[in-house]
This record gives C-alpha cells, structure tokens and sequence, in this order.
C-alpha cells in the first residue's frame, strides 16, 4: 500500500506543475482540472510522512554505517542522472530559466547544495535536503541504538526543540530540525511504533501534535484555495486535504489497508522516485514542444505519459543495475579487514 501512496503523492506533484505553468502559453489553461491540482501541493506532505514510517522502519535494528549505505544506494544514482541530465539540457540552451556553472551542478552532485547555499538545478530538489537532514538525525539516532522508549523521547525534543527554535530564532537549529517538515516526519515515525507494537496512547499523541502542527503550518502559509474559494471554503479544504492524507497513514498503520498488496504496486511505486526527479523541466519542454501541433487537451496526457515512461526507463537502465552495485560496494566498505587493523585497533 506504501508503493501506492508514494506514487499518488508523485503523480500530484506532476499535475499540481503542470496544471499551473505559464508554459501552456496562458496563465490559467485548465480552470477546472487546476481547481484540483492545486491540491497536488500537498504531495511532498505525504511523502514525508511515508518517510517517517518508512525510514524508522529501515533504520530500526541497524547501525548507522548500514542505515546509511541503504539510503545511499538508493537515492544517488536516479539523482545523479537527474542533475547530469539538466547540466547537458542546460549546456544545450534548453533549460532558459537558469543555465548552470560548472560549480553549482557539482555541489548538486553531492545533493548538499541548499546547506551550502548554492541553487538547485531542479525546483523539487529541495525536498531532498528536508529528508537528508532527516536521514542525519536517524543515523545519529541508530549510532546510539533504537528503541521504543527511546523514540518517544526522540520525537518530545524535536517537539519541544521546534519550539524553542521558533522562539529564540536559531538558524542552527531551525537548519536541524527542519520545521517545515518535522511535523510529518514525527507523526510518520509515532504510525510505525503503532504498527510494529501497537497503538498505545504515547505515539497516538505524537501523531495528533503532528497534524495539529501541520494544520497551523499550512494555514499560515495563505494557502492557494484560500485565494481561488476564499477563506471559509479553502481553509476547510485544505483542512480536509491534510487530515486526509493523516488517515490514510492512520489506517496503513493500523493494517486496515493491509489487504491491498497486489503484485504492480510494487512496480507502481518504483517509479514514484525518477518520477519525481525527472518530470518536471522534462515535462515543461514537451508542453513547449507539443502545445500547439497537439493542443492543450490532447498534449497534457501525452506528457504526463512520456514523463512516466522516462520514469521507468531511469529504473530499469539506471537504479536496478547501480543501486545493487552501489550498495554492495558501500557495505564492502564498512567491513574492515583485520588484517589491516593495527593491533589493539
């Protein structure tokens, strides 16, 4: 059931970028598919709260060398594609809102650009650095060992540090706990303990001071519903868009949507990730491309097809024969060989 919420929350994302941009030629090209769209916004919620449950589950019995090895295969060779991809669509003059230097598509390599200030090269990247850090205070977490005691007091300081961080205005530690997303990635992380051990009142807290944060976060941000249905009708929206993607998390802990493990999901959910690297300069070219030959109408579905069948091209040519070599590779490195330890070491 993950490998389709993850896709559904990469296919919103798609629609929400291309219900929107100006590259249809008019501001507004889909008046009603974009009443719905632009809830696809709210996609990278739901990838983050997928990746608290996912990766407290990943990390749950591993050392921060072999937490780290995983996450490292799997997220670097689809990445590194991506930004390769845009440095030569750049260099080519086909990327015209930016043409990057030879330095920013280096420090876009290692995928640390925004903690180093430099520009990403593609608008959804900056996700990736919210689950980077993410990915930090996980490993830090396995180094001194996880438990479930010790994940109920994990999540109250990054709650209470939030709060002092918001106080005090902290750029290390508002850097640290990323606020945008630590509500997601609190209550993701409270739905797997509920999972794995049971739904017992500590984690159900987390998960309600989680949507209750996320709601206040969303709220101030002058949501777009707000603008297009004012502001009874779009708060509520959002409201229920937010809550929504809650329960559904809810009930996958809960093992009610258990039920729903057909083969393809998984197949699904593999293109969820270069899906979500790789649509959306390569989307806005084909509408460049194809918006006048085929019309708005018709050349919509033909992107959204061609997007997903990059997608799948990335998995099948790039993640499935480099993520398994990567990932071999890293866990050689964290073998050491006796034989060259010095004594004692």
């Amino acid at each position: 059931m993950l490998d389709l919420l993850r896709f559904c929350a990469a296919i919103s994302v798609v629609f929400f970028h291309f219900g929107e941009t100006r590259a249809w030629g008019t501001p507004n090209a889909f008046p009603a598919l974009s009443a719905v769209t632009m809830f696809g916004v709210y996609g990278v919620r739901l990838f983050f709260l997928i990746s608290g449950f996912v990766i407290l589950m990943s990390a749950w019995g591993r050392g921060p060398g072999e937490f780290a090895a995983s996450r490292i295969a799997r997220l670097y060779p689809a990445y590194w594609a991506s930004v390769l991809l845009l440095g030569a669509l750049g260099v080519a003059g086909l990327v015209t809102d930016h043409r990057p230097t030879f330095a920013e598509l280096l420090a876009n390599l290692t995928m640390l650009q925004h903690g180093l200030r430099v520009r990403d090269l593609e608008i959804v990247y900056w996700t990736l650095w919210q689950e980077l850090v993410f990915y930090a205070l996980i490993a830090c977490f396995a180094a001194v060992g996880i438990t479930y005691r010790r994940c109920l007091a994990f999540m109250g300081a990054w709650l209470f540090l939030l709060a002092i961080a918001e106080r005090v205005d902290a750029d290390l530690l508002q850097a640290v706990l990323v606020p945008f997303s630590a509500p997601y990635f609190i209550a993701g992380m409270a739905l797997f303990l509920i999972h794995r051990f049971g739904g017992s009142l500590f984690p159900w807290l987390f998960v309600a001071a989680g949507w209750a944060l996320a709601l206040v976060q969303v709220l101030g941000e002058n949501p777009p519903a707000v603008a297009r249905f004012g502001v009874p009708l779009g708060s509520a929206l959002v409201v229920a868009v937010i809550s929504l993607l809650f329960l559904v998390m809810v009930l996958v802990a809960l093992g009610v949507l258990d039920g729903l493990d057909w083969r393809w999901l998984t197949a699904l959910g593999a293109l969820t990730y270069p899906l979500y690297l790789f649509h959306h300069h390569l989307g806005f070219l084909l509408i460049g491309v194809l918006r006048l030959p085929l019309g708005n109408r018709l050349a919509l579905p033909v992107v959204v097809a061609a997007v997903l069948a990059v997608a799948y091209a990335v998995h099948r040519l790039v993640e499935r024969p480099l993520q398994s070599r990567l990932r071999a590779a890293l866990d050689r490195s964290l073998v050491a060989d006796v034989a060259y330890l010095p004594r004692g070491g």
